[in-house]
């Protein structure tokens, strides 16, 4: 129990470090340039794109107790399991068309595989497989947690700032209603894994505090400017 505790406190800390780093708040109060919202939902797209694959890799990895809501969760991406049957890349994709970004969505696309493939073949930071699955699981779980916090608040800024109708900002809406319960079952996941593959707690918190040493809501959606003027700030 302390161990998820642990994590859910890391998690929260997080959050609220996006929340009040100086670019969030001009993207929620409309201070933010059309540039700057455009960026954002530029590099929201670019990030998420990928989702299914990591999913995939996520449940190679899974342990039998976690096997089928990681399975459920790769289907809902793909839009198997969803009554809409709308794959999520898809509403990622009316997301960019709505905000007027649909000739960026091969840029976008190219910039999202090509991450992935650094993902593979940069060299790693542990000694085995196990120690990789748990950093990956922790950054997926990190972004439920964030969205089902967070995504509605971005999705009325978006609306009230940046003239985005419903359908357009469905990926938000869809995310933040799931993700609650996403982030729940993620976290208990975490701790199932952990269990599974036998680490000491001290050695599956450190893997945690190293895949978000830095604070990776930040990075991904506003950019290494953006982390430099949250760390000064923090």
């Amino acid at each position: 129990m302390a161990f998820r505790s642990d994590v859910e406190s890391l998690l929260s800390r997080h959050v609220e470090e996006l929340t009040s780093c100086e670019d969030f708040e001009a993207l929620e109060s409309g201070q933010a340039s059309r540039e700057d919202y455009d960026r954002f939902l530029s590099n929201v797209v670019k990030t998420h794109l990928k989702s299914p694959h990591i999913l995939a890799f996520l449940y190679s990895l899974a342990p039998p107790a976690a096997a089928a809501l990681l399975a459920h969760n790769m289907l809902e991406e793909l839009g198997i399991e969803e009554e809409s049957g709308v794959a999520h890349p898809t509403l990622l994709r009316v997301l960019a068309e709505g905000a007027g970004l649909g000739p960026r969505l091969p840029e976008l696309e190219a910039a999202s595989h090509a991450d992935l493939r650094q993902t593979v073949v940069d060299p790693v930071l542990y000694g085995t497989l196990k120690e990789v699955g748990l950093s990956a699981m922790v950054e997926v779980v990190a972004f439920e947690f964030m969205l089902s916090r967070v995504a509605s608040r971005i999705a009325r800024s978006l609306e009230r700032h940046r003239g985005l109708d419903a359908k357009s900002l469905e990926w938000f809406t869809h995310h933040s209603e799931v993700d609650v319960g996403h982030a729940e079952q993620g976290l208990d996941n975490i701790e199932r894994y952990v269990r599974y593959y036998e680490f000491a707690d001290e050695e599956a918190i450190t893997i945690c505090e190293m895949t978000l040493r830095e604070n990776v809501f930040v990075r991904r959606y506003f950019g290494a400017a953006a982390l430099l003027r949250a760390r000064r700030v923090r």
